[in-house]
């Protein structure tokens, strides 16, 4: 697994990602006097897990979800594995997040699980196994991180007693065993750089009209969670 983006056969840091930005600073930002704008910087390639089209392992989104937990981890590349479980979800808010990642000088490098684990060097056999139940707790968690942020200002008990109140809030849309365990590993700090990194405009417009269109899906357990996550993001 890789914490940083690959260009070419150089590893490539945030922080030289950050030096090169400030190399193109040098460039013009105008051709002419019509006033015409360049975009400053350039994008770098991070690997964004995808299920295969009929894949229903699971895979693409317990491996990023397993990811996250690596504390050497770039912001960027953190950025990418929480927008891969969004994605694994539903695919249709791909083009949003492609476009959040792309604002934040990101390129989605889709790999397709499970069928290119091993043309990527990816080991599979490790991720956690997590059943649907628990992929939509934690998919509902990371919907509410994209918009509940600012209420928090950085206080961690406050951050702590919310999060605590979210995830039996969502398990209780479920049958949900007590004794069952679930990891959530994203703490205070991660989840402040996942809201104000990743979370768009577009991106919370995009998934605000797919919760409300999926309150009556067909899947029973769907509807339950665009339902409370509605509910939620609406006090």
């Amino acid at each position: 697994m890789m914490n940083s983006a690959n260009k070419g056969n150089t590893t490539l840091t945030d922080t030289d990602e950050t030096k090169l930005s400030i190399q193109n600073l040098n460039n013009p930002i105008a051709t002419n006097m019509q006033f015409e704008i360049k975009k400053i910087g350039i994008l770098f390639d991070y690997d964004f897990y995808i299920p295969d089209e009929g894949d229903h392992t699971g895979i693409a989104f317990r491996l990023a979800y397993f990811s996250v937990a690596n504390y050497s981890l770039s912001n960027k590349a953190l950025c990418v594995y929480v927008g891969s479980m969004l994605c694994s979800v539903v695919p249709g808010l791909r083009t949003s997040v492609e476009k959040s990642l792309n604002e934040i000088g990101v390129r989605a490098r889709f790999v397709k699980l499970p069928s290119q684990a091993k043309e990527y060097k990816l080991d599979i056999t490790y991720a956690s196994q997590l059943d649907w139940s628990s992929i939509l707790v934690i998919f509902g968690y990371c919907i509410l991180i994209l918009f509940k942020h600012k209420d928090l200002k950085n206080d961690a008990v406050g951050y702590n007693s919310y999060i605590s109140n979210c995830i039996l809030g969502l398990q209780a849309k479920f049958r949900w065993d007590p004794s069952t365990k679930l990891r959530i590993p994203l703490d205070g700090a991660k989840v402040n750089i996942i809201s104000t990194m990743l979370s768009s405009d577009d991106l919370r417009a995009t998934v605000k009209k797919f919760l409300i269109s999926s309150s009556n899906h067909p899947d029973s357990q769907i509807g339950d969670v665009c339902k409370y996550l509605s509910d939620v993001l609406s006090n």
